[in-house]
């Protein structure tokens, strides 16, 4: 799902969406409940659809989000889910260069079809979908993994 042509498109459309939010908001501290943000990569496609029980703006380039949902695409014409990361807090951040990452003192779970990563204290950058956790590592692989794990 391609979903747009032209560069000067897309940012009007992510221009759009982003005051849409912020025009559902009295003020920028004030909760959004049910908050959702598709995430779209240079080429239009889908890399992540970003949801929250609420959220508050705090800026322009931070979010904070309870009860986090962010689903991962693969970014490309499949549109399909890659990877589901949940935790009950985060801070979201998307800088002036589009960069976005997100992190949080509690929890955190990242599920896909080949494992499951629980941990608390974390942070995630989209660019090279890295994910640091700090404490608490557990890991669930339901996959072998070469000669080393089968």
């Amino acid at each position: 799902m391609k979903v747009f042509r032209t560069k000067s498109n897309r940012w009007a459309v992510l221009g759009l969406i982003f005051l849409g939010v912020l025009g559902f908001a009295q003020t920028l501290d004030e909760p959004i409940t049910n908050f959702k943000l598709p995430l779209f990569n240079d080429d239009g496609y889908r890399t992540g659809y970003l949801r929250g029980e609420q959220a508050i703006i705090l800026n322009e380039v931070e979010i904070r989000i309870l009860g986090m949902e962010l689903n991962q695409y693969t970014g490309d014409e499949r549109d399909a889910v890659i990877g589901t990361m949940e935790s009950p807090e985060a801070l979201f951040r998307m800088d002036q260069n589009k960069k976005r990452s997100a992190a949080g003192p509690g929890s955190i779970k990242l599920e896909n079809d080949s494992f499951v990563l629980t941990g608390d204290d974390w942070i995630w950058q989209e660019n090279g979908n890295q994910l640091v956790i700090n404490k608490n590592v557990k890991i669930v692989i339901f996959s072998a993994i070469g000669n080393v794990i089968k």
